[in-house]
């Protein structure tokens, strides 16, 4: 048997049909819904909305927490999901309990469900995109309702204030003790440093002594070397001057005639002077009376005699005269002159070569030691600079964190504390969350037709089974 095409009318004619029973079980199930909500306890949900303040002096971030920061907003979004999780731990929900007794709310703290279930109910979320977290909790109406909520969730917000102060306050207690400590250490560094610094240049020298030092010895060595060739070129003119001179001296004769005169020989004068005596003794004797002749012949032969000898002896003697020669003493007189300024010339030699020597010995000490003294000074000035830099550094840092100390301590605008301002404070609101009448009766007419539909439906269905 082919099967019946079903239309649209015919199904509005099975509704129109069933209309009693579709009607009978929308208003069943709205009046299950309606007891039923009137009869479930009222809750009230409050909530506080908090927004984590950055501080205004930062110390400064790495790479990977610069890169972190720039893709979470500039928000470090570990920090604000551990304060989010902070607020659902048993510690901070014992801690704000504890405080609303201490404040005079024992009445609301009797009403208070155990923690284990307050932690459940509690939420705290970290807004996307945003520096804010909101803390909401639900009570119901036995439990103090939205009166309750709301102090609960303003104390865990105040609660994390102070104790995200304490943190911070210790944190930049124990920053600026460590940042003393080590500006203390790294000047005690930079003042030792210095003094090696002092020591070294002091025993090596510096820069600006090691250029003077240098271009002195170059120059010395330059006036040494000059002096030397110099000197040589002297030494070899004064040893060829006297090599010459003694060749002169060697060929001229040391005596020469001076002068040349003549003069009466002396013995023919003697003869001639013996000659005249006897001649006038004997012309004496001649003319005495008595004399004889004998005496006479004797004085003749005297006479003959001397006569015969000045003969023989010549009347006049030539008298030479030989000396030194001129010459021959000037040239000794050079060679003389000449041989301490030999001498002078030798030892000057000598005395500059020696000179030299030392000078080439300074220099090459030099020429060594100054490149890696200079090295050396260069490493320490660079170091105590880094170490500079360092203490530099370190001194930014402690004055950030004495400007975060002290803004710590200063009070703050509206609700601020601990890097936590309350945006929002929980306002108890009589508007409960649950149940919600208007859901639950649209829901419960949804499913009253549906019922009413599948009843009729089914009624219809088992009819034509009947009937077939």
């Amino acid at each position: 048997m082919p099967q019946q095409e079903e239309h649209l009318r015919d199904y509005l004619q099975l509704i129109r049909k069933h209309d009693f029973t579709i009607c009978l079980s929308v208003l069943l199930v709205l009046g299950i819904a309606l007891i039923t909500s009137l009869r479930l306890p009222k809750t009230y949900t409050a909530s506080t909305l908090i927004l984590l303040v950055q501080p205004s002096t930062t110390p400064s971030f790495s790479s990977v927490n610069l890169f972190q920061n720039v893709f979470s907003g500039g928000v470090d979004r570990r920090e604000m999901e551990t304060i989010s999780d902070r607020f659902s731990t048993e510690s901070m929900l014992n801690t704000a309990i504890e405080n609303l007794e201490d404040s005079g709310h024992t009445d609301a703290v009797a009403l208070f469900p155990p923690v284990g279930k307050l932690k459940q109910r509690l939420k705290a979320q970290v807004n996307p995109n945003s520096d804010y977290i909101s803390i909401s909790i639900t009570l119901t109406e036995a439990e103090g309702g939205e009166r309750n909520a709301a102090l609960l969730v303003n104390q865990l917000a105040k609660d994390m204030q102070i104790l995200r102060r304490g943190d911070e306050e210790t944190k930049l207690s124990k920053r600026m003790e460590f940042l003393e400590g080590e500006q203390r250490d790294i000047e005690a560094k930079i003042e030792n440093e210095l003094q090696d610094l002092l020591k070294f240049v002091r025993e090596n020298g510096s820069p600006e002594t090691w250029v003077p030092i240098l271009t002195n010895l170059l120059e010395r060595t330059a006036n040494v070397r000059e002096n030397l060739e110099a000197n040589r070129q002297r030494l070899h003119v004064t040893r060829a001057r006297i090599a010459y001179l003694q060749e002169q001296l060697e060929e001229l004769p040391e005596q020469t005639q001076l002068s040349e005169t003549s003069t009466h020989n002396p013995v023919w004068l003697i003869q001639q002077e013996k000659l005249l005596n006897l001649e006038s003794q004997r012309v004496a004797d001649t003319k005495k009376v008595g004399k004889n002749s004998s005496e006479l012949e004797g004085l003749d032969a005297q006479i003959t005699e001397i006569e015969k000898k000045n003969k023989d002896t010549p009347a006049m003697a030539r008298t030479t005269t030989y000396g030194t020669s001129p010459h021959y003493t000037y040239i000794q007189n050079q060679l003389t002159t000449l041989t301490p300024t030999l001498l002078s010339y030798e030892n000057t030699e000598e005395r500059l070569t020696a000179e030299r020597e030392e000078l080439k010995i300074e220099l090459a000490k030099a020429l060594e030691q100054i490149p890696e003294n200079h090295t050396l000074l260069t490493q320490r000035q660079v170091k105590i600079q880094k170490m500079n830099m360092q203490a530099e550094e370190i001194v930014k840092r402690s004055l950030e964190v004495k400007i975060l100390y002290a803004e710590s301590k200063m009070p703050t605008r509206r609700n601020q504390i601990g890097g936590i301002e309350i945006v929002d404070r929980a306002l108890p609101r009589k508007i409960p969350v649950s149940p919600q009448l208007k859901l639950i009766l649209v829901i419960a007419g949804i499913a009253g037709l549906v019922l009413g539909v599948t009843t009729a439906l089914f009624s219809e269905y088992f009819n034509k089974i009947a009937e077939s």
